[in-house]
Protein backbone atom coordinates (compact mmCIF):
# COMPACT_ATOMS: atom_id res chain seq x y z
CA UNK A 1 0.00 0.00 0.00
CA UNK A 2 1.45 3.30 -1.23
CA UNK A 3 1.86 6.16 1.62
CA UNK A 4 -0.57 9.34 1.88
CA UNK A 5 2.67 11.30 1.07
CA UNK A 6 2.94 9.11 -2.36
CA UNK A 7 -0.41 9.45 -3.41
CA UNK A 8 -0.27 13.26 -3.01
CA UNK A 9 3.10 13.35 -5.23
CA UNK A 10 1.49 11.16 -7.70
CA UNK A 11 -1.50 13.90 -8.31
CA UNK A 12 0.14 16.83 -7.76
CA UNK A 13 0.89 19.64 -10.30
CA UNK A 14 4.39 20.63 -9.97
CA UNK A 15 5.16 23.48 -11.25
CA UNK A 16 8.83 22.91 -13.33
CA UNK A 17 10.70 26.34 -14.08
CA UNK A 18 13.91 27.44 -15.92
CA UNK A 19 15.99 30.21 -16.42
CA UNK A 20 15.96 31.14 -19.76
CA UNK A 21 16.41 34.13 -22.44
CA UNK A 22 20.38 33.76 -21.69
CA UNK A 23 21.41 32.66 -24.91
CA UNK A 24 21.95 28.84 -24.34
CA UNK A 25 21.64 26.77 -26.80
CA UNK A 26 18.54 24.70 -27.37
CA UNK A 27 16.87 27.01 -25.57
CA UNK A 28 14.01 26.97 -27.86
CA UNK A 29 13.38 23.10 -26.78
CA UNK A 30 13.08 23.77 -23.08
CA UNK A 31 9.97 26.32 -23.47
CA UNK A 32 7.37 23.57 -24.34
CA UNK A 33 8.83 21.50 -21.19
CA UNK A 34 8.58 23.72 -18.25
CA UNK A 35 5.71 25.60 -16.68
CA UNK A 36 7.33 28.70 -16.08
CA UNK A 37 10.06 30.85 -16.96
CA UNK A 38 12.61 33.31 -15.51
CA UNK A 39 13.48 35.61 -18.49
CA UNK A 40 17.14 37.56 -18.19
CA UNK A 41 16.21 41.37 -18.55
CA UNK A 42 19.51 42.84 -19.52
CA UNK A 43 21.46 42.90 -15.97
CA UNK A 44 23.47 40.10 -17.02
CA UNK A 45 22.82 39.45 -20.35
CA UNK A 46 19.46 40.04 -22.44
CA UNK A 47 17.99 42.94 -24.63
CA UNK A 48 14.76 44.06 -25.64
CA UNK A 49 14.65 41.29 -29.06
CA UNK A 50 15.36 38.43 -26.41
CA UNK A 51 12.98 39.90 -23.78
CA UNK A 52 10.04 40.08 -26.83
CA UNK A 53 11.22 36.50 -28.12
CA UNK A 54 10.96 34.84 -24.60
CA UNK A 55 7.44 37.17 -24.06
CA UNK A 56 6.41 35.69 -27.24
CA UNK A 57 6.95 31.85 -26.07
CA UNK A 58 5.67 32.18 -22.73
CA UNK A 59 2.26 33.44 -24.45
CA UNK A 60 2.12 30.79 -27.02
CA UNK A 61 3.37 27.98 -24.56
CA UNK A 62 1.45 28.87 -21.98
CA UNK A 63 4.23 29.54 -19.72
CA UNK A 64 4.10 31.98 -16.40
CA UNK A 65 6.36 34.55 -16.99
CA UNK A 66 8.47 36.41 -14.26
CA UNK A 67 11.56 38.62 -14.70
CA UNK A 68 15.23 37.24 -13.76
CA UNK A 69 16.86 40.50 -12.94
CA UNK A 70 20.29 40.80 -11.49
CA UNK A 71 23.37 43.12 -10.68
CA UNK A 72 24.30 45.22 -13.60
CA UNK A 73 26.99 43.05 -14.53
CA UNK A 74 26.99 41.42 -17.78
CA UNK A 75 31.35 41.17 -18.33
CA UNK A 76 30.74 38.57 -15.21
CA UNK A 77 27.03 36.88 -16.34
CA UNK A 78 25.78 38.17 -12.90
CA UNK A 79 27.59 35.40 -10.87
CA UNK A 80 30.29 37.99 -8.78
CA UNK A 81 29.17 40.21 -5.85
CA UNK A 82 29.51 43.93 -6.41
CA UNK A 83 28.96 46.03 -3.88
CA UNK A 84 26.47 48.99 -4.87
CA UNK A 85 24.67 52.08 -3.24
CA UNK A 86 21.47 50.74 -2.31
CA UNK A 87 19.88 53.72 -4.49
CA UNK A 88 22.35 52.86 -7.41
CA UNK A 89 20.63 48.33 -7.38
CA UNK A 90 17.14 49.43 -6.72
CA UNK A 91 17.06 51.74 -9.83
CA UNK A 92 18.81 48.76 -11.96
CA UNK A 93 16.25 46.51 -10.72
CA UNK A 94 13.32 49.02 -12.05
CA UNK A 95 14.70 49.46 -15.13
CA UNK A 96 15.58 45.71 -15.49
CA UNK A 97 12.22 44.26 -14.74
CA UNK A 98 10.22 47.49 -15.94
CA UNK A 99 11.93 46.36 -19.41
CA UNK A 100 10.20 43.16 -19.20
CA UNK A 101 6.81 44.51 -18.61
CA UNK A 102 6.89 46.83 -20.79
CA UNK A 103 7.94 44.42 -23.64
CA UNK A 104 5.24 41.62 -22.58
CA UNK A 105 2.47 44.04 -22.60
CA UNK A 106 2.70 44.34 -26.67
CA UNK A 107 2.02 40.66 -26.40
CA UNK A 108 -0.68 40.57 -23.60
CA UNK A 109 1.32 39.02 -20.65
CA UNK A 110 2.09 40.27 -17.22
CA UNK A 111 5.14 39.55 -15.79
CA UNK A 112 3.85 37.82 -12.72
CA UNK A 113 6.97 36.74 -10.69
CA UNK A 114 10.78 38.05 -9.68
CA UNK A 115 13.74 35.74 -9.29
CA UNK A 116 17.18 37.26 -8.97
CA UNK A 117 19.94 35.85 -10.69
CA UNK A 118 23.69 34.20 -9.61
CA UNK A 119 24.98 36.18 -6.88
CA UNK A 120 22.45 38.73 -6.17
CA UNK A 121 20.13 35.86 -5.38
CA UNK A 122 23.06 34.19 -3.37
CA UNK A 123 23.80 37.33 -1.16
CA UNK A 124 20.06 37.89 -0.28
CA UNK A 125 19.58 34.53 0.28
CA UNK A 126 21.69 35.94 3.53
CA UNK A 127 21.49 39.41 4.02
CA UNK A 128 18.35 41.20 4.95
CA UNK A 129 19.09 44.97 3.78
CA UNK A 130 19.89 43.40 0.10
CA UNK A 131 16.65 41.56 0.06
CA UNK A 132 14.42 44.77 1.39
CA UNK A 133 15.94 46.53 -1.95
CA UNK A 134 14.53 43.89 -4.22
CA UNK A 135 11.54 43.55 -2.46
CA UNK A 136 10.83 47.31 -2.30
CA UNK A 137 11.69 47.40 -6.49
CA UNK A 138 9.09 44.56 -6.93
CA UNK A 139 6.34 46.78 -4.79
CA UNK A 140 6.90 50.30 -6.64
CA UNK A 141 6.19 48.02 -10.07
CA UNK A 142 3.76 46.18 -8.55
CA UNK A 143 2.97 44.45 -5.05
CA UNK A 144 0.75 42.03 -7.24
CA UNK A 145 3.91 40.05 -8.28
CA UNK A 146 5.99 37.39 -6.02
CA UNK A 147 9.44 37.02 -5.40
CA UNK A 148 10.99 33.22 -6.28
CA UNK A 149 13.34 32.44 -3.72
CA UNK A 150 13.96 29.93 -0.82
CA UNK A 151 11.64 29.36 1.82
CA UNK A 152 14.06 29.49 4.67
CA UNK A 153 15.81 32.67 2.56
CA UNK A 154 16.32 36.19 3.83
CA UNK A 155 14.05 37.18 0.78
CA UNK A 156 11.09 35.16 1.47
CA UNK A 157 11.17 36.86 5.04
CA UNK A 158 11.34 40.52 3.47
CA UNK A 159 8.38 39.52 1.10
CA UNK A 160 6.35 38.05 3.97
CA UNK A 161 6.78 41.31 5.86
CA UNK A 162 5.95 43.40 3.36
CA UNK A 163 2.75 41.21 2.39
CA UNK A 164 3.91 40.00 -1.11
CA UNK A 165 3.47 36.62 -2.42
CA UNK A 166 6.36 34.00 -2.07
CA UNK A 167 7.40 31.20 -4.71
CA UNK A 168 9.13 28.79 -2.73
CA UNK A 169 12.19 27.39 -5.09
CA UNK A 170 13.88 24.17 -4.91
CA UNK A 171 16.74 23.11 -7.38
CA UNK A 172 16.89 19.68 -9.08
CA UNK A 173 20.32 20.02 -10.68
CA UNK A 174 22.37 21.88 -8.22
CA UNK A 175 23.99 20.80 -4.82
CA UNK A 176 22.66 22.23 -1.43
CA UNK A 177 24.99 23.51 1.32
CA UNK A 178 23.34 22.34 4.92
CA UNK A 179 21.95 25.98 5.76
CA UNK A 180 19.79 25.79 2.20
CA UNK A 181 21.99 27.66 0.37
CA UNK A 182 23.30 26.23 -2.93
CA UNK A 183 27.00 25.00 -3.17
CA UNK A 184 29.68 27.45 -5.25
CA UNK A 185 29.42 26.21 -8.77
CA UNK A 186 33.27 26.22 -8.79
CA UNK A 187 33.07 23.84 -6.17
CA UNK A 188 33.51 19.54 -7.68
CA UNK A 189 29.97 18.48 -6.92
CA UNK A 190 27.92 21.30 -7.08
CA UNK A 191 26.22 21.00 -10.87
CA UNK A 192 24.35 16.99 -10.72
CA UNK A 193 24.40 15.10 -13.08
CA UNK A 194 21.25 14.07 -15.19
CA UNK A 195 20.78 11.31 -13.35
CA UNK A 196 21.77 12.25 -9.39
CA UNK A 197 19.50 15.14 -10.93
CA UNK A 198 16.44 12.85 -11.00
CA UNK A 199 17.04 11.12 -7.76
CA UNK A 200 16.90 14.79 -6.20
CA UNK A 201 13.67 15.53 -7.69
CA UNK A 202 11.98 12.58 -7.22
CA UNK A 203 13.41 12.94 -3.13
CA UNK A 204 12.15 16.59 -3.45
CA UNK A 205 8.56 15.58 -4.91
CA UNK A 206 8.01 12.84 -2.74
CA UNK A 207 9.58 13.85 0.51
CA UNK A 208 10.31 17.40 0.60
CA UNK A 209 13.57 16.75 1.18
CA UNK A 210 17.52 17.05 -0.14
CA UNK A 211 20.69 15.32 0.55
CA UNK A 212 23.26 17.98 1.45
CA UNK A 213 26.90 18.56 0.53
CA UNK A 214 27.41 16.73 4.17
CA UNK A 215 25.39 14.04 3.34
CA UNK A 216 22.45 15.43 5.77
CA UNK A 217 18.75 15.23 4.75
CA UNK A 218 17.40 18.86 4.71
CA UNK A 219 13.74 19.65 4.23
CA UNK A 220 13.49 21.85 1.34
CA UNK A 221 9.44 23.17 0.97
CA UNK A 222 9.29 24.41 -2.51
CA UNK A 223 6.38 25.24 -5.20
CA UNK A 224 8.88 25.65 -8.18
CA UNK A 225 11.04 22.89 -9.21
CA UNK A 226 13.69 24.72 -10.91
CA UNK A 227 16.05 23.32 -13.40
CA UNK A 228 19.34 25.33 -15.05
CA UNK A 229 18.60 25.36 -18.97
CA UNK A 230 22.40 27.04 -18.83
CA UNK A 231 23.97 23.82 -17.66
CA UNK A 232 25.20 20.81 -20.20
CA UNK A 233 22.71 18.41 -20.94
CA UNK A 234 19.75 20.39 -19.55
CA UNK A 235 17.46 19.25 -22.47
CA UNK A 236 18.14 15.74 -21.19
CA UNK A 237 18.28 16.36 -17.63
CA UNK A 238 14.47 18.22 -18.18
CA UNK A 239 13.08 15.54 -20.29
CA UNK A 240 14.23 12.74 -17.43
CA UNK A 241 12.85 14.50 -14.85
CA UNK A 242 9.27 15.20 -16.14
CA UNK A 243 9.29 11.54 -17.06
CA UNK A 244 9.96 10.10 -13.88
CA UNK A 245 7.71 13.21 -12.27
CA UNK A 246 4.95 11.57 -14.81
CA UNK A 247 4.62 15.32 -16.26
Amino acid sequence: MRSPAIEAYNRAMIDISADLAEGSPGEEEIWPLVTSANVACGGHVGDSESMAMASRAARHYGVILGAHPSYPDRENFGRKSLSMPREALRVSLLEQIGSLQFLAEHFDMDVKRVKPHGALYNDAHRDRALADIIVDAIIELSPRMAIVCSDRSEMAAAARARRIGVVREAFADRRYEPDGSLMSRGKPGSLLSVEEAIAQAELLAREGVVITADGSRLAVPFDTLCIHADMEHALDRLKAIRARLGA
